[in-house]
């Protein structure tokens, strides 16, 4: 979970900048926390209550970022669909393919030790928001590549689940030379999961996801939550990112805290 969001505030500063330069430093002072974040939150929430049913999670963060947006140097930037789904009284659902449902599915992964649950969660955290096939595939496999990573810590063996969705990952020379901004799972899951896997820690993973010139937060947090699997997070950097979660969302990292303790005693 903490993957995600560290991923998330550190990315937070790079998004829409085209950052091609990985020796940024980590944190600013507008570094913080922004919808991945908080959606992530969400998830968590709803497994710590053991409610299958997510949707009112997800959108009463909505309300909860309202009340608090103040503390951040930074809007949240919920996308304009969810967004508007969630104002219009969020009926029905929503059939998108936006990275959203990957790069808040991080804490499906911890909180069950069959895959046939941490799949089928994945899918019902999907669901309400983005029920298209490819927005439930991209919740899928990052959610499992989670699992794998965190049972194996193996990037060989969380490259394979990969590849069982997307067929072969692009290495990172590709991903660095033509990798352009893209908000849908098909266009970041596939090259997170590379990053994540062609990497050797948490730290040159993020750097990585935050400087091919895309969705920056959004590529960090999908990158971070596996990253997290297979190398875990370096004290420093945790601790940062507590701090940071506090101060904008307060209650963000008790929740992450209490998460732990609960599913990510190994972590």
């Amino acid at each position: 979970m903490l993957g995600a969001i560290t991923g998330d505030i550190i990315g937070s500063v790079h998004e829409f900048s085209a950052n091609n330069d990985p020796t940024f430093p980590l944190f600013t002072e507008r570094s913080c926390p922004t919808d991945d974040s908080l959606l992530t939150w969400a998830i968590a929430q709803a497994l710590l209550k053991g409610d299958p049913d997510y949707k009112p999670y997800l959108v009463g963060i909505v309300g909860y970022y309202e009340k608090n947006a103040h503390r951040a140097p930074l809007p949240a930037a919920f996308g304009s669909g969810f967004s508007g789904w969630v104002y219009a009284g969020a009926v029905g659902e929503r059939d998108s393919y936006g990275n959203g449902s990957a790069m808040r599915v991080s804490p499906v992964a911890w909180a069950f030790t069959d895959l046939v649950d941490v799949l089928e969660h994945a899918r019902l955290s999907a669901q309400p928001s983005h029920g298209h096939a490819e927005g439930i595939k991209g919740a899928q496999c990052t959610a499992e590549c989670i699992w794998v990573a965190r049972q194996t810590r193996d990037p060989q063996a969380m490259r394979a689940a990969a590849e069982k969705y997307y067929g072969p990952l692009p290495s990172l020379a590709q991903i660095k030379a033509t990798h352009r901004y893209n908000e849908t799972c098909q266009g970041c899951v596939p090259e997170c999961m590379a990053i994540a896997a062609g990497t050797n820690s948490f730290e040159a993973a993020v750097r990585l996801a935050c400087s091919i010139r895309g969705d920056a937060d959004t590529l960090a947090a999908i990158t971070g939550s596996v990253s997290e699997a297979l190398w875990g997070i370096p004290t420093e950097i945790r601790e940062a990112s507590l701090a940071i979660a506090e101060r904008c969302y307060p209650g963000l990292a008790e929740c992450v805290g209490t998460f732990e303790a609960r599913y990510q005693r190994t972590a």
